[in-house]
């Protein structure tokens, strides 16, 4: 009950940051799929970000930037949003399976590490369609920090070389290493 209750509230917030966010446009001039307005630091910070050859996952990507920066902040709450955004934009992703699956995942979870381990699955299931559909423009870098996990390590989607881990935050930010680079073939 409370994580319906908690649901309802996060789908509520996340209603009312994307009606804030057109601006004052009409509704009926967005379409419900136009994430143009949504940018995470990594995306002002690089504006020619790459993109998938999937428009859908391409609106997914800046939400799952979003999840990240909340995880390297140690922020439960903007993950629990950052996540149910992720959630949605899964469901018009084909393939996404998994990766809602992992978002609900972030959503449930009772703190930051069962937010991270959550995380870590729904990377993996990211990078897979990314592979799977393939990079139009730009690389995505998949970073690697061994110690994640007992040291089992973990992956993520980096729109950068540089290094913020969002297994362990501030406690070890720049833990890790590009490990592949997801570029057009």
């Amino acid at each position: 009950m409370k994580t319906t209750d908690f649901k309802i509230g996060i789908a509520a917030l996340a209603a009312l940051f994307i009606l804030a966010s057109c601006n004052g446009e009409s509704q009926s001039s967005k379409t419900e799929n136009d994430h143009s307005q949504h940018q995470t630091v990594a995306e002002r910070d690089n504006p020619q970000a790459p993109k998938t050859k999937n428009e859908a996952l391409d609106a997914l990507y800046p939400h799952y930037l979003a999840l990240q920066e909340a995880l390297v902040a140690g922020d439960i709450s903007k993950a629990k949003e950052a996540g149910l955004l992720v959630e949605e934009a899964g469901k018009h992703v084909d393939g996404a399976k998994d990766l809602q699956e992992a978002a609900s995942q972030v959503l449930s979870a009772e703190n930051i590490n069962s937010q991270r381990d959550a995380f870590s699955s729904l990377s993996n299931a990211l990078i897979e369609l990314i592979k799977t559909h393939g990079v139009a423009t730009g690389e995505f870098y998949v970073a690697h920090c061994p110690m994640a996990f007992n040291d089992k390590g973990a992956n993520w989607l980096s729109p950068t070389k540089s290094i913020k881990n969002p297994y362990f935050g501030d406690k070890m930010l720049n833990c890790g290493s590009v490990e592949e680079t997801l570029r057009k073939l």
